[in-house]
């Protein structure tokens, strides 16, 4: 089912609004009751599922006994600065940005609520799932673990991300890992303060940080090719004061941690544990680990991908089969591992316009889910 020209320019509006209004991730409740509107008002579902925070679910039933399937979108944007100042619906939100494409996501199962609210599927329900947190990788998990996710329970369950720098409405996947694992880590060191003109009396992290940085690139190194790619990067650190006569007693160290493979992850960490450790014990330190940010591998289950290219042919839109998963993490990991599920990757264009919506975004959508009885969903 094809969207008219009246409602894909309606969903330009609403995009525009989204955009002019980002939140950051767990601040999201206006972005939440503003899309809840526009599908109470112009794509009434069955019902609301609420799943805590700003997260919600719209279910769309059929009438008739079939699985569930659930398409996932996310709500918040980044705390980056809004810099198009000729943009006629920039951010209001000083310093928060829809710079990850979440705006177009979102109006994107805006649109797939239009086409629902119009024809059903034929069988079993279709849920749309708006899901915080994202960017902080916990909205998924929140949602899923909450007590209300009983009512949902996907058969199956499917998300896309926007893909600047690659053809417009290409279809980009693969089964196995899609998106990176993802750890945010931090290390700190706490010792002895001393006047800098008496290094010898204090206990600095300095020495120990500056060993870390270094070891950080031996790790990668340390994963043979054929189990897969490894990635560390050093990106803060932090050490006492600016004061000349001050040798420092504490010091942190920030490292982001990135592979196809969540054994990898945990295979790193065990090494920069122990070596943080033997640096602790050389220096006379304490030390503490936290992990600020988890992302597990999306991965994509053969199954969906399948429907996915189907849909593809279907529709007479390229699919490209990606041979390696993108760097960047996303939390549907979570969804995937779960239900039979996938991301796929969809393109925005080598020079991407500014607010363009294609009907062939809502008939892979729609033709996977809404109508994929054909595949035997």
């Amino acid at each position: 089912m094809q969207l008219t020209q009246t409602e894909l320019a309606r969903l330009c509006e609403i995009r525009h609004w989204l955009h002019a209004h980002p939140e950051l991730s767990r601040h999201e409740n206006e972005t939440a009751r503003y899309v809840k509107s526009v599908l109470q008002a112009e794509a009434a579902p069955d019902r609301f599922v609420d799943l805590g925070g700003a997260g919600f679910a719209a279910i769309y039933e059929s009438g008739a006994p079939g699985k569930t399937v659930l398409l996932r979108c996310e709500l918040d944007a980044l705390p980056i600065h809004e810099s198009n100042s000729d943009l006629s619906h920039i951010s209001t939100n000083p310093s928060v940005g829809h710079k990850c494409g979440h705006d177009g996501h979102i109006a994107i199962m805006i649109g797939v609520g239009f086409a629902l609210a119009k024809q059903r599927s034929q069988t079993g329900r279709v849920v749309l799932l708006f899901q915080p947190d994202e960017e902080t990788g916990t909205g998924a998990i929140g949602c899923l673990s909450h007590p209300n996710f009983a009512q949902i329970t996907p058969d199956y369950a499917f998300a896309l991300h926007n893909l600047p720098g690659f053809p417009w409405g290409q279809i980009l996947c693969k089964p196995g890992s899609f998106a990176s694992a993802v750890h945010f880590e931090v290390i700190r060191f706490t010792g002895r303060a001393a006047h800098s003109s008496q290094p010898h009396t204090s206990a600095s992290p300095a020495k120990a940080i500056a060993e870390l940085i270094f070891a950080a690139d031996q790790l990668a190194l340390d994963v043979a090719p054929d189990e897969g790619y490894a990635l560390v990067v050093p990106i803060h650190t932090q050490m006492g004061v600016a004061s000349s006569g001050v040798a420092p007693s504490y010091g942190e160290l920030s490292l982001t941690l990135r592979s196809d493979d969540d054994r990898i992850i945990a295979q790193m960490l065990k090494t920069i544990h122990t070596r943080a450790a033997d640096l602790a014990a050389q220096y006379g330190l304490e030390y503490e680990f936290e992990t600020l940010e988890k992302f597990a591998a999306t991965k994509n289950q053969a199954v969906a991908v399948e429907i996915i290219q189907q849909t593809a042919n279907d529709l007479m839109t390229s699919f490209v089969p990606t041979t390696e998963a993108f760097r960047w993490g996303e939390d549907f990991g979570a969804v995937t591992g779960m239900c039979e599920g996938a991301m796929f990757g969809l393109g925005a264009g080598e020079t991407p316009p500014r607010c363009t919506i294609s009907t062939t975004i809502f008939q892979t959508y729609l033709s996977k889910m809404a109508f994929g009885c054909s595949w035997g969903l």
